[in-house]
């Protein structure tokens, strides 16, 4: 037999089954690449400030990942997605981001089972409002103005253990529920994004959105983080930990080539462990960076077992393929008393952002600007290296200029 034929056969063989395999499927590459030039100052007591500049992502965004879609016919759809984010210029290991598989319909909507992303996060306002989501000028986390816990419930992280609901549109009108029906022990608190635990398994989100056509929307949701049988035998600031209650309002309207939106949120009984109180998860978006030299700073924390409130007000003007934009908001930690003493204090954040967004095309942009972040009340920035963990401020302001580039594919 002829070499050429055989090598063909060979080959023809071995790629059956992978044929076989993407039959009636489809499988895409899709992420985010992004790179920043920045510098972030935080004033200290005393003479010296805290200062890093770098060629980074500090708010960890660059990602790589998978969908998977199988046509199951009668309009329904097998859907699955891999995805890992990892950091330009410190060379960070990929971390997962979502992970999920699940069912779509056009009829009746999708449901996916994994770890996936909050209505909070993506549906009813959060990051699709802050045109810097996912910059070192983010409204959330250290940019003190969208509330953004370690378990993924706000406007940031993932939610392990999750089974997310998105309905079709009627009349404008759509609706997202998220589940997380988690009763075991090992995910009780931590800084590992996790949700309920032992005896706190009641844990779900809401949310409902009524769009205007492209004039604008409306929205609102309520979230509700059960605490779990650990988090409820501590106490903390006088009181023991009870279920976090979230919610949400808000909006957005075009008039043109002018866009204005914005949110508020009201926090009850915020639990240790979950990240909405201390640095875990993208509390402490921003921060980060090369090993032993860190900025983090929590502005959307609230006291531990204690409520709060945050709002946040973009606006947004088009000119040509730029958009210039003014932002900022607000986080109030509100004071804790019990019988009479003060046991935590009032702390607040305010935020100012201006900055612009140019695209050279769908997929590529260079952006920039400066944000501001005034802190007053109790809140400490650490230091941690090899050696231990040295606090290096009390109520410190934050002052963040940047620059970058992002490519989608």
């Amino acid at each position: 037999m002829n070499k050429g034929i055989l090598a063909l056969a060979i080959v023809g063989t071995l790629s059956a089954p992978l044929v076989a395999a993407t039959e009636g499927s489809s499988v895409t590459l899709v992420g985010r690449v992004q790179a920043e030039y920045g510098s972030t100052k935080i004033d200290q007591v005393g003479a010296n400030d805290y200062r890093q500049a770098s060629i980074s992502d500090n708010a960890s965004q660059s990602r790589w990942g998978i969908k998977v879609k199988e046509d199951l016919g009668n309009g329904l759809s097998a859907i699955a997605f891999i995805d890992y984010g990892f950091r330009t210029g410190t060379g960070t290991a990929d971390g997962p981001r979502e992970q999920w598989v699940g069912l779509a319909s056009k009829n009746w909507g999708s449901a996916k089972f994994g770890r996936v992303h909050s209505p909070f996060e993506n549906f009813v306002g959060g990051g699709g409002l802050d045109p810097f989501h996912s910059t070192s000028l983010q409204a959330r986390g250290s940019g003190g103005a969208q509330y953004a816990p370690g378990n993924g419930f706000g406007s940031g992280s993932e939610v392990d253990h999750g089974i997310r609901y998105d309905s079709p549109e009627f009349g404008g009108f759509s609706a997202a529920l998220l589940l997380v029906p988690v009763d075991a022990t090992q995910t009780e608190g931590g800084s590992g994004g996790n949700s309920g635990g032992k005896g706190g398994s009641n844990n779900y989100q809401l949310g409902l959105k009524y769009k205007f056509g492209k004039a604008g929307e409306v929205f609102g949701g309520y979230s509700q983080d059960d605490a779990s049988d650990a988090q409820r035998a501590v106490t903390t600031n006088g009181r023991t930990g009870d279920d976090e209650n979230v919610w949400r309002i808000g909006g957005a309207w075009n008039f043109g080539d002018f866009r204005i939106a914005g949110q508020y949120e009201k926090i009850e009984n915020a639990l240790a462990g979950n990240g909405g109180t201390s640095c875990g998860g993208s509390a402490r978006a921003n921060g980060g960076g090369d090993a032993g030299i860190t900025t983090d700073q929590c502005n959307t924390s609230i006291n531990t077992n204690g409520d709060g409130n945050i709002w946040f007000l973009t606006s947004q003007y088009k000119l040509g393929n730029t958009t210039l934009v003014i932002q900022g908001g607000k986080t109030t930690a509100d004071a804790i008393s019990v019988a009479g003493v003060e046991t935590a204090n009032k702390r607040t954040a305010k935020n100012i952002t201006l900055g612009a967004i140019y695209h050279f095309s769908k997929r590529t942009r260079i952006f920039g600007g400066y944000q501001k972040v005034n802190v007053s009340g109790a809140h400490n920035i650490a230091n941690t290296t090899t050696t231990g963990t040295t606090i290096l401020s009390v109520q410190p302001d934050r002052a963040t200029w940047s620059i970058g580039m992002r490519h989608d594919f």
